[in-house]
């Protein structure tokens, strides 16, 4: 068990070091906090993807050049 204690104008809970270590959560580790009708619910936050992961993901070519039609009006010029 543990305590919600009050830190600055947010409420916060200290998590054990046996659930920290089993979880690979950290000083510094990103969570989820989401909560339904059961109760709040914390875990581990997928690591944000990097520009190189994302590039490695595009393929060759321009996949929105169907989206775009010919030139009109103003854009003529």
């Amino acid at each position: 068990m543990t305590t919600v204690q009050k830190w600055g104008g947010s409420l916060g809970v200290r998590i054990p070091k046996s659930i920290a270590d089993r979880f690979g959560v950290q000083d510094g580790s990103k969570v989820n906090v989401k909560a339904d009708e059961k109760g709040i619910f914390i875990e581990p936050a997928d690591d944000e993807p990097t520009l190189e992961d994302l590039l490695a993901q595009c393929e060759g070519g321009n996949p929105h050049e169907e989206f775009f039609s010919r030139p009109m009006g103003r854009e003529e010029i």
